[in-house]
């Protein structure tokens, strides 16, 4: 898989990089040369550098002054950077402003009250904080004395560094000058240093613009002591939490035991539960197919009857039969007849979108108190913790900045919920629909878990992480088990298991049974047939149920009346359930749901506003 990966894009393109220096941020239209700019530096055992610069610049035009940028970052190769820290800055007898833009520490030089012509002299000091190297082999110096943005001709260079602790014939003999445009790799201006073993000394004449000077050696290690720390105690902290949490939630999942439920032979819908409950309860979701099974099974119990035309469908509501009286029926039922007797499917107002969604909510509190179906083991919260600390160990396991281990956060947490919700999903369908697709699910887990062990590795490979794949790993696999076995989390209520075995083997006969037992019981009751299939709609099992009455002679129900001429099969009804009625009903909702996103964006409309200019990005520059 190829991941364009930005950062080290970035890093590729500074591969080459031997001479850091200014970015030109302010942009400056000329006006001024310098005379003569002088660079003395204190390099310190601690890895910071105290410099002072002197400049001496000639002004051709009315200006106020001039910037010096000086960057927060180091880039040694397309892996190898570091974060720096300009401070303690001073500029001697002339006003200034210092300001972050685009990794720069930007000193403003200046009076915005008035302007000069001719020459004159800056004298500013700072220190740059280099943080501690990532090689245990050895420490280095790497320090550009000569900015490579200075955008006018230097008439003569010079600088001296003075080194506080000694360096030896070896490392003095280490020491490289580069010198030229950016990413020269040679000595162009023709620098010639002179170096001891306390400093090292060089100046350069008729310098043009964009040219810079960089000094550049291995020293021993251990050369510098106390730098500044580029690692950090989190992601090992964290890491750590994510094995604790994730080895308890591990232990408790295998504690759980899997909830097995026998079967109760059973040849006939359940009398205190309508198709909307049991579908409810076999996958616990209350689902659009759920309350459409609701429908038919009116029809079966006389509540209304069903007309077919051409292109509709007519449900017309029975005077002579009390409504129903659960709360989900209800809305659903007035939400049909609210203002007439009979009622078109194509014809559907807005208003039924909003009693299936008023239905959708009545059976779910149906389910709940002494009928909820079931409750989550306080394992699924820990293996939910050890999956947070994973993903801020990830984050920041870098030893420069968090920006840069971006993209493996985000797969990471991609990755992790996305195993949760595969594997969780399984845990309220696996007593019914024995998870048929629990293998396939495992399957992607596992795959998700490699790819991001891939990414992680490539991560971990760059000198920029702080904890070693190997460690990061254990914690992915700590975190990963739990979540395969989080279906055992759910843990079923006392209620599930009382109703479930019959239910259960309710479906099991809808979806097993032969055709000579259905003959049997058609026989013993013309309507058997109509009775089961709202049910079996719910089981998802609608066509394999009306496929084994193909056969079997049915008479057309007196509250049916089928568009299709004789002869008249299960299949007429199927399809008029599957087409006639879902098409129209599935759209309406949809056509409900729209009308409630668009009135939510014109909600959130009316009280948010804009003006000219604002929003992200924007701003603008011009010269001093």
């Amino acid at each position: 898989m190829f991941k364009l990966n930005f950062k080290k894009v970035l890093a590729f393109l500074f591969a080459f990089i031997l001479c850091f220096g200014c970015i030109d941020v302010y942009a400056d239209d000329g006006g001024y040369t310098i005379d003569d700019y002088n660079v003395n530096a204190i390099y310190h055992s601690n890895n910071t550098i105290d410099v002072k610069e002197v400049i001496d610049v000639n002004f051709s035009s009315y200006r106020h002054g001039i910037y010096r940028n000086i960057p927060e970052t180091m880039y040694i190769n397309r892996d190898e950077k570091y974060k720096l820290k300009i401070q303690d800055i001073n500029v001697f007898n002339d006003e200034y402003d210092v300001d972050y833009d685009s990794g720069n520490r930007v000193i403003q030089i200046g009076s915005e009250d008035y302007t000069i012509i001719g020459p004159h002299t800056y004298t500013l000091t700072y220190t740059i904080v280099i943080p501690e190297d990532y090689h245990s082999d050895l420490d280095f110096i790497y320090y550009s004395v000569l900015g490579n943005n200075w955008n006018t001709t230097i008439s003569h260079f010079n600088f001296d560094i003075q080194f506080e602790k000694a360096l030896t014939e070896k490392e003095m003999s280490n020491i490289q000058v580069f010198s030229g445009s950016l990413g020269n790799q040679s000595n162009d201006l023709n620098v010639t240093p002179i170096i001891t073993s306390t400093s090292i000394r060089g100046s350069a004449y008729d310098i043009g613009a964009k040219q810079a000077i960089t000094l550049f050696g291995e020293l021993r290690q251990g050369y510098f002591v106390d730098a500044k720390q580029t690692t950090s105690k989190i992601p090992f902290i964290f890491l750590g939490l994510t094995v604790l949490f994730g080895l308890y939630s591990l232990i408790r999942a295998l504690l759980l035991k899997k909830t097995h439920i026998t079967p109760i032979v059973n040849f006939y819908p359940p009398k205190d539960m309508d198709p909307a409950m049991v579908g409810t309860i076999v996958d616990e979701s209350v689902d659009q197919e759920d309350l459409m099974a609701l429908i038919p099974y009116w029809a079966s119990k006389g509540y209304l009857t069903i007309s077919e035309t051409e292109d509709d469908l007519v449900l017309t509501k029975q005077e002579n039969h009390e409504p129903p009286i659960l709360k989900h029926q209800k809305k659903i039922y007035n939400g049909l007849f609210q203002t007439k007797n009979s009622v078109k499917l194509s014809k559907l107002s807005s208003k039924f979108g909003k009693a299936m969604d008023d239905a959708k909510e009545a059976l779910n509190d149906e389910f709940s108190g002494d009928k909820k179906l079931s409750t989550i083991d306080h394992g699924f919260v820990t293996c939910i913790l050890a999956m947070i600390c994973m993903i801020v160990s990830i984050l920041f396991n870098t030893r420069y900045s968090i920006v840069d281990n971006l993209i493996e956060t985000i797969l990471a947490t991609f990755s992790f919920v996305l195993m949760m919700v595969l594997n969780y999903s399984a845990a309220a369908t696996n007593v019914f629909n024995k998870n048929k697709l629990g293998v396939l699910k495992k399957v992607l887990s596992a795959a998700f878990i490699l790819i991001l062990a891939y990414f992680i590795y490539r991560q971990c490979q760059s000198i920029l992480s702080i904890v070693p794949f190997e460690y990061m790993m254990i914690g992915i696999v700590v975190v990963s088990l739990p979540i395969l076995l989080c279906p055992r989390f759910n843990v079923v209520s006392d209620y599930f298991k009382s109703v479930a075995p019959e239910l259960l083997g309710f479906k099991d006969f809808v979806e097993k049974a032969e055709v000579p037992q259905l003959e049997r019981l058609s026989m013993e009751n013309p309507s058997y047939y109509y009775d089961v299939i709202p049910y079996a709609m719910v089981f998802g099992l609608s066509e394999m149920w009306t496929k084994k009455f193909s056969t079997i002679p049915l008479a057309q129900p007196d509250w049916y009346d089928s568009y299709y001429s004789d002869p008249y099969s299960s299949y007429f009804y199927y399809r008029m359930l599957t087409r006639s009625m879902y098409q129209p009903i599935h759209q309406n909702l949809l056509d409900y749901q729209t009308e409630q996103m668009k009135s939510t964006a014109d909600s959130m409309g009316s009280s948010f506003g804009g003006f000219s200019g604002g929003g992200a990005g924007g701003g603008g520059g011009g010269s001093w």
